[in-house]
């Protein structure tokens, strides 16, 4: 019997469909949940128009009619075939929104430089890389629309998307993501969450890794295919259940450009070269050998099998010095550890051995997620590592390592969701028991500004500056026990790291940094004039940042003004009192968030005279 429109009505309000989508470099996958029931996460099986496959990963490609970038398309498995016939597509450029970042990883990496893909178009940035996402996910949206607009009550349902993001990249960057995803009119604005990647697999770890217990720190490695990204966590609480825990971050995250696609590459070279004098290859030989490799080969690989692994292509012409039979190719384990694996894996190795190093307190526990993460040599070759060994690291991987992202992503946008409902709508609501969440993370890079100080012994002589007319000077307040020199005396623009890599921040709760400025009282001139406040925000991804200004390892990433007219600015005598100085007591703010940094000036906070100036948007270019 068909449903009232009342029924369903109803039923719409009842909850919300939460759609998390794992966008990833080579795959992405979507999995989603009904706030309104128990069960889920769901994985997305079926691609509309990405293709028939029934596979819970669809690649992230684009195919357009006209070869270029506009007009029709294909995306996912469709566009996936026009490549295995030799055309060139549209790879990779999820990487073109933070071309700055990636392309700095590009040039430090060694396989980018010798593994370059023979199927993808060159790479795009800016608004041609955007339109590129925009066009991919508007086809993962019409996917999702059509799995759950088969379901009546589903579809008459608030749908809200949440987008995985790469942790390492920077805030602007990564709010590129959400501008796409607008444009594919998945939402508008906070209909629209960003998560990182890395925090949506710790989350997921919690969920199915039992031996992972409260106050343990453990390192989640996401071999993906395109990138490796490494992150550490604290595990702050955990309920018995396993359903209510807080996540702390344990160390800065890392990562490089050395996910399994690399294998694709190497393999295909390898065998290249391993047949260059073979008289009778062709070619097209080479896409069953890259499918069986894919598909069969890789993620199975343990560098343990004794028997050979055979290809067979129909064509081939026997000749034992090639280790060719008649249509069949044969290869064995040592030729493909030493030739291809250990080429990608030895990469990953030190990624992990690094990350582990970095970790505030021992590491329990190594777990392994993404596509690669499920491979059983990656996993040897990790529990081998001489860190691991010497402190007794277990290395794990998710059983559904590929998807572990985006089903993590789901279970934190529920906490999320949780923690922002405030009125109950009447339906049965599971998320107060679903508490999983990060609530704190390490600082990834250093934030500080500068400020004219005193020139100290050891200070580099090049770095003198001659005494300030105005007496104009911004210190830190707890270096304020020494006698300030406002208007005379040698300076230094010395640089203060407020907030310095692997601080702990906890999450989307404002930091403060007291600072002060002193000005010369200048007789004419109004106070607010003479005592304008402008800083700028400096930032630094060296582990040890620099000590004074104008270094380039560190630049501006935002800066503002505070303007103190109207108020009364507290005066302070010098020279037995014949010179007076401004001093004003002020604050920078800093909100760091899971896919957000802000800062503001504070002047007066919690007083009746409380002013603030919200720093421009961060840039980190």
């Amino acid at each position: 019997m068909p449903q009232s429109s009342g029924t369903v009505s109803a039923a719409a309000g009842r909850g919300k469909v939460l759609v998390a989508v794992d966008f990833g470099t080579t795959f992405t996958s979507v999995a989603y949940a009904h706030t309104a029931e128990a069960a889920g996460p769901h994985l997305l099986m079926s691609w509309g128009e990405g293709g028939d496959n029934t596979e819970g990963q669809v690649p992230t490609v684009l195919r357009y009619d006209n070869g270029e970038m506009s007009g029709p398309y294909v995306w996912g498995y469709r566009a996936q075939r026009w490549a295995q016939q030799s055309e060139r597509i549209h790879e990779w450029f999820k990487l073109g929104l933070c071309d700055d970042f990636e392309e700095r990883r590009a040039r430090e990496s060694e396989l980018a430089k010798l593994y370059d893909s023979k199927t993808a178009k060159p790479p795009v940035k800016g608004e041609d890389c955007e339109k590129l996402v925009r066009d991919y996910l508007v086809g993962i949206k019409q996917a999702v629309d059509k799995k759950l607009g088969a379901d009546e009550q589903v579809a008459a349902m608030e749908r809200l998307y949440i987008i995985t993001v790469p942790a390492l990249w920077d805030y602007s960057e990564q709010e590129k993501t959400r501008t796409c995803a607008e444009r594919a009119d998945m939402g508008k604005g906070s209909e629209i969450t960003l998560i990182p990647e890395s925090e949506a697999a710790g989350i997921w770890a919690i969920k199915n890794m039992p031996s992972i217990e409260e106050g343990d720190a453990f390192v989640v490695c996401d071999a993906g295919g395109g990138t490796v990204d490494l992150t550490s966590f604290r595990v702050k609480s955990l309920s018995k259940n396993r359903r209510q825990c807080e996540l702390v971050g344990a160390g800065a995250g890392s990562g490089g450009l050395c996910g399994s696609i690399f294998l694709n590459r190497i393999f295909e070279k390898y065998l290249e070269e391993k047949l260059q004098d073979y008289p009778s290859w062709d070619p097209d030989f080479m896409i069953d050998a890259l499918g069986a490799f894919e598909t069969r080969i890789k993620p199975n690989f343990s560098g343990r099998n004794r028997d050979a692994h055979f290809i067979r292509i129909q064509g081939l012409k026997p000749s034992p010095r090639h280790g060719i039979k008649k249509n069949f190719l044969e290869l064995t384990d040592d030729e493909l550890r030493v030739n291809v694996f250990d080429i990608v894996i030895n990469k990953i190795r030190v990624l992990v051995r690094d990350q582990i190093k970095h970790t505030e307190g021992s590491v329990k526990e190594v777990v392994l997620a993404g596509g690669f993460g499920r491979n059983p040599y990656l996993k040897r070759r990790l529990q081998n590592l001489d860190c691991v060994v010497r402190q007794g690291i277990k290395v794990s991987e998710f059983e559904d390592s590929a998807t572990a992202i985006v089903k993590g992503a789901v279970t934190a946008s529920l906490y999320g969701l949780e923690r922002a409902t405030v009125a109950f709508d009447g339906a049965f609501n599971f998320m107060s028991t679903r508490r999983v969440g990060v609530v704190s993370r390490k600082a990834g890079r250093h934030y500080g500004t500068w400020g004219y100080d005193d020139y100290k012994d050891g200070d580099p002589i090049e770095k003198k500056y001659g005494a300030l007319d105005d007496g104009l000077a911004v210190s830190r307040k707890a270096n304020m026990m020494r006698r300030e020199r406002r208007d005379d005396g040698v300076k230094v623009a010395r640089m203060h790291w407020f907030a310095k890599m692997n601080d702990d921040i906890p999450n989307g709760e404002p930091q403060y940094y007291p600072y002060e400025k002193i000005a010369k009282v200048i007789p004419g001139k109004k106070a607010h004039e003479v005592c304008l406040i402008d800083i700028p925000i400096f930032v630094c991804e060296k582990r040890n940042p620099p000590e004074y200004r104008n270094d380039p390892n560190a630049w501006k990433i935002t800066d503002f003004s505070l303007d103190l007219q109207g108020l009364t600015i507290p005066t302070i005598p010098h020279n037995g009192g014949r010179t007076r100085f401004y001093k004003a007591n002020f604050e920078i703010e800093m909100i760091l968030e899971a896919t957000s940094l802000t800062f503001c000036g504070v002047y007066g906070r919690n007083t009746p005279d409380e002013r603030r100036c919200p720093a421009k948007k961060v840039s980190f270019k």
